[in-house]
């Protein structure tokens, strides 16, 4: 990354919105399409933003799996440039059809956490709270972080799921409850995908209702 660059993410105030883990390929699109609501996100897959992307664009949502050091250490200058870098961890672990408790490779975990401790101490995180090994990330860090599953305890907790040709369900937040209708999409991934949105999108300053809204209208 370039001076210019950087002098350029400073001066506009960047955001940048990080997803890794199994099933960050959902979860970022139903981010951009959430946001995009709003805010006209850039999404990028293993790279950085060039000059002529920050000339254009405010906030970045990023697809990663952290394995190529060089884009790490790239992802790593970008979050401590940016005005609010946002970590979202999806899953590590296979996600059980009928339990809501799971964990995955602690090795695996391992460099998320890495990236997650150099984060800035205005950094966000935004964590699988079902998955375990995702959940144990937040003891290692000093970040503020949403929570996101299908147990209690989650910050945004999914509850009623009904299936059939789509996926009806409830999100809930701090005694605020909306509900959400996905049509012709089926299964947990997509669930979690709108619950990690949710809290990206709280993040962001989007309200309970545009959250709902626009997962309704979401298509993948």
């Amino acid at each position: 990354m370039d001076f210019l660059t950087k002098i350029i993410i400073r001066f506009k105030k960047i955001k940048i919105i990080l997803v890794t883990g199994k099933g960050r390929g959902y979860t970022s699109e139903v981010i951009w399409q959430v946001l995009n609501t709003k805010f006209q996100p850039k999404k990028l897959i293993e790279k950085t933003p060039s000059l002529s992307d920050v000339l254009s664009n405010n906030l970045f949502i990023i697809e990663t799996d952290f394995k190529n050091r060089k884009i790490f250490k790239k992802l790593v200058s970008f979050a401590k440039l940016s005005q609010l870098p946002v970590l979202v961890a999806t899953h590590i672990g296979v996600v059980p059809e009928h339990s809501d408790f799971f964990a995955g490779d602690k090795k695996e975990a391992a460099e998320i956490q890495r990236f997650a401790q150099l984060i800035p101490p205005y950094g966000f995180l935004i964590l699988n709270f079902d998955d375990k090994t995702i959940r144990a990330i937040d003891n290692a860090t000093n970040l503020k972080n949403f929570t996101f599953g299908f147990q209690e305890g989650a910050d945004f907790r999914a509850s009623d799921v009904h299936t059939n040709t789509g996926t009806n369900f409830k999100i809930n937040y701090k005694g605020k409850i909306i509900p959400v209708w996905q049509e012709k999409l089926i299964g947990k991934e997509y669930i979690y995908s709108s619950l990690a949105t949710s809290c990206v999108g709280i993040v962001l300053g989007l309200n309970f209702v545009e959250i709902s809204e626009a997962l309704k209208n979401c298509k993948l």
